[in-house]
C-alpha cells in the first residue's frame, strides 16, 4: 500500500500525469502568502497555458469535452488554482474524498495521494519559480477538477461498470452520465459541497451497511480488536479464544453483555446470532465454521464495500415494475415474490453452477475473473408465459459433454431411463434409438438432437416460467426436489429452479385475474382430474380432439405419440423479473445479512474501488 502511494506520488509530482476531480464552491479567496515565493506567476498567462492544454488534448471522453466547455465558458480562467490554491474550496474537496472509504471506495480512486502530495509541494516551494509552474498547477486544477466529476458520478450512477465484473453474464440496461448531468455539476460550481452531499445515497438499507463498514474497519484498526482477530486465526487456547470471540461480537455490535471467557449463554446467544446473519446453523458449540468468518474481517469489508456499490448502480425500468414482481437473489439462493412492498411468497432457488477461479489464470483478464459458463445470467426482464408440461429441448454442449460418453457406453439405457426421444438435426425426423450407433457418431459434430418428454420425470418438472433473454434460460420446477435441502445450491446449467412453483403459478394466475374455470383447465392439462361439470366437459373436449390428432399422424409418427405435451399459457399482465447478486443486504427486521460470494464478483469490485489492495 505505501508503495503504490509512493509510485503515485512520484508520477504526479513529475507533473505529466493526468487525474480525475472534483469541484469547489464558494467565492475566490485571497492569494495565500506561501504563493509570494512564485513570482513568476501570471494570470493572463496561465488563462493561455490552460487554453493551450485543453484544446491541445486528444481526449474526448465525456468528462473532459464538459470540463473543456467549462472552461472556455470562464475564458480559462482556473478554478481551484488561481494565484495558488483557493484553499479553503480545495481542502473541502478533499475532505470527500478523504471521506471515501466510508462507501466502501478507496481515496486513490479519486487520486487523493497524488492532489495531497502535489498541494504540498507547492505549498513547500519545491516547485519550480519558472514556467513550469503552469504546467504543475494545471494539472492540479484538472486533478480537481475531473475527480469532481468522478466523484459526483460515482456516488449518483456508481464508480463501476457492472458489466466489466460480470461480463456476459449481466444484462441489465444501465443509466450513467450524461452531458446534461456533468453540465449541471459544472455549472453549479460553487455550491459543490451541497451538491456532494446530495447526491450521496442516504437509504435506510444503505445507511446500515455503511454502520456495518465501520464495525468491519474498526476490528482492522483498533489495536485490541485486531489482537483479537490474530489470537482466533492462531487458534489459540479455549479461554482466551473465547474472550477474543466476545471483544469481536462487541465490536460487531452484537450483544454480549458484560466481558466473558467462558461459553456462558448470553454470549452463546450472540454468537448464534451472528451464525444466524450469515445464514449458517445454530449450535450449542462453538465450531472452526465459525471463528473462521470471525478470523477475517478484510473479507466481510470487500464484501459489504462490493454491495454498497450495487445500490449505487441505475437500472433503466418503469418505476411500477417494482409494485409486483419476482426478485431472484442468487448468493442468497431464494426468490421473493413483492406485492406493494411487501413479501408474499419467499422460497428457495437452485442457480447456476460455477468454478472456484483461483488457480486458473486463464479464468482472469486484466484481474478480474470471468465469468463461468453455466453461472446464472443477472437481468431485468418480463415473464410473459408459462409452459405447463415442458419438454426439455437437452441443449447441445450437454449432449455433447454429458449424454454423449453415456450414450458411447450404452446405445439405449439412458434413453430408456429418462423418456428421451430423438431427432435428426438434418431432416427433423424422429430417430429409434436402436438404429443409432453411438461409437460411430464423431463427438465433434453430433447430428442427433435429445428431447426429454414431459412428465414428473423431466428435468424441468412440470411448469416453466418464460422470460425474453438471449441465454435460454427461465424460471422451472424441477424433477430434483431433494436439491433444496442442501445449503449451496450452485447445481444448474444456468436456469433458476425454484421451489413450489406451482404456489408461484397460482400467485401469476390470480394476477392476471384468470378466472376459476381457466384455472381448472390449466390443472386438467396437467394431468389432474376435473372438479366441476365444466371441468368434465373440457377434458371430454380435450381427449375427443386429442384422439383426432392422433389419428392424424402417420403410423411412423404414431410410435413416437406422447398424450402429456407442452402448453404454453399467455399472460396479459406481464410480470416483472429481477434476477440479482447482493452477498449482503438489509432483512425485514433491520439486521445486516451476509451471504456466500457464490459467483466470486466481489473481489472484482472491491479491486476496482480500491486500486491500491493487496487483492
Amino acid at each position: 500500500m505505501r508503495l503504490c502511494i509512493y509510485i503515485l506520488t512520484l508520477l504526479c509530482v513529475a507533473a505529466g500525469t493526468t487525474f480525475s476531480s472534483c469541484e469547489s464552491s464558494g467565492a475566490m479567496h485571497a492569494k495565500p502568502h506561501w504563493f509570494k515565493t512564485y513570482s513568476v506567476f501570471n494570470g493572463h498567462d496561465y488563462a493561455d497555458f490552460i487554453r493551450l492544454k485543453m484544446n491541445g488534448s486528444p481526449d474526448s471522453s465525456l468528462f473532459f469535452k464538459m470540463e473543456r466547455n467549462f472552461y472556455a465558458g470562464r475564458n480559462f480562467e482556473p478554478f481551484w488554482t488561481w494565484e495558488g490554491l483557493q484553499e479553503q474550496n480545495v481542502d473541502e474537496l478533499l475532505s470527500f474524498f478523504n471521506e471515501a472509504p466510508k462507501h466502501g471506495i478507496s481515496q486513490e480512486f479519486f487520486g487523493y495521494s497524488c492532489l495531497t502530495s502535489n498541494i504540498d509541494s507547492l505549498k513547500s516551494g519545491k516547485v519550480p519559480n519558472d514556467t513550469t509552474l503552469y504546467a504543475f498547477l494545471f494539472e492540479l486544477e484538472h486533478g480537481l477538477t475531473s475527480n469532481y466529476l468522478k466523484y459526483a458520478s460515482a456516488m449518483n450512477f456508481g464508480a463501476v461498470n457492472p458489466k466489466e465484473v460480470h461480463g456476459r453474464k449481466w444484462y441489465y440496461e444501465m443509466l450513467g452520465p450524461d452531458s446534461a448531468f456533468v453540465s449541471a455539476l459544472l455549472e453549479n460550481i460553487d455550491g459543490f459541497q451541497e451538491k456532494l452531499r446530495e447526491l450521496q445515497p442516504s437509504s435506510d438499507e444503505y445507511r446500515a451497511l455503511q454502520a456495518s463498514l465501520e464495525r468491519f474497519h474498526a476490528l482492522e484498526n483498533d489495536s485490541l480488536a485486531k489482537a483479537s482477530v490474530s489470537n482466533i486465526a492462531k487458534n489459540r487456547d479455549k479461554g482466551e479464544h473465547l474472550h477474543d470471540i466476545w471483544r469481536i461480537l462487541s465490536t460487531l455490535g452484537y450483544n454480549t453483555g458484560n466481558e466473558q471467557s467462558t461459553l456462558s449463554d448470553s454470549l452463546l446467544s450472540s454468537i448464534n446470532a451472528f451464525r444466524k446473519a450469515n445464514n449458517m446453523p445454530e449450535s450449542d458449540n462453538l465450531d472452526s465454521a465459525t471463528t473462521a468468518r470471525l478470523a477475517h474481517p478484510d473479507e466481510y469489508i470487500r464484501k459489504i464495500s462490493a454491495n454498497l456499490e450495487r445500490m449505487r448502480w441505475k437500472y433503466r425500468r418503469n418505476k411500477a415494475d417494482d409494485t409486483i414482481c419476482i426478485v431472484v437473489n442468487i448468493p442468497d439462493f431464494q426468490y421473493f415474490v413483492m406485492q406493494n412492498d411487501s413479501v408474499v411468497i419467499s422460497k428457495k432457488i437452485c442457480c447456476g453452477r460455477t468454478q472456484n477461479p483461483k488457480g486458473r489464470p486463464e479464468r482472469y483478464k486484466n484481474g478480474i475473473a470471468l465469468p463461468f459458463k453455466s453461472e446464472t445470467p443477472l437481468m431485468f426482464s418480463y415473464i410473459t408465459s408459462l409452459t405447463l408440461n415442458p419438454e426439455w429441448n437437452i441443449p447441445y454442449d450437454i449432449i455433447k459433454n454429458e449424454y454423449y460418453p453415456k450414450l458411447v457406453k450404452s446405445n439405449t439405457a439412458c434413453i430408456q431411463r429418462e423418456h428421451i426421444y430423438i431427432k435428426d438435426s438434418r431432416t427433423g425426423g424422429y430417430v429409434h434409438p436402436e438404429t443409432i450407433d453411438w461409437s460411430k457418431v464423431p463427438r465433434s459434430n453430433i447430428p442427433y438432437r435429445l428431447h426429454q418428454t414431459s412428465g414428473a420425470y423431466n428435468a424441468l418438472g412440470r411448469v416453466k416460467f418464460v422470460f425474453a433473454n438471449s441465454e435460454s434460460v427461465y424460471l422451472h420446477d424441477t424433477n430434483n426436489k431433494g436439491a433444496f435441502g442442501r445449503r449451496r445450491r450452485a447445481l444448474s446449467h444456468g436456469c433458476v429452479r425454484v421451489e413450489h412453483p406451482l404456489e408461484l403459478a397460482e400467485w401469476v394466475y390470480k394476477v392476471n385475474e384468470f378466472d376459476t374455470n381457466y384455472i381448472e383447465r390449466i390443472h386438467i392439462i396437467m394431468g389432474e382430474q376435473p372438479k366441476t361439470e365444466k371441468g368434465e366437459k373440457y377434458l371430454e373436449e380435450k381427449e375427443k380432439k386429442e384422439a383426432e390428432y392422433y389419428e392424424s399422424l402417420n403410423d411412423y409418427d404414431k410410435q413416437f405419440y406422447r398424450k402429456l405435451r407442452p402448453t404454453s399459457i399467455s399472460l396479459k399482465k406481464r410480470i416483472p423479473l429481477f434476477i440479482q447478486y447482493r452477498t449482503c443486504y438489509v432483512d425485514r427486521d433491520g439486521g445486516v445479512q451476509y451471504r456466500e460470494d457464490v459467483y466470486y464478483k466481489d473481489d472484482n469490485i472491491f479491486r476496482i474501488l480500491n486500486p491500491c489492495s493487496d487483492l
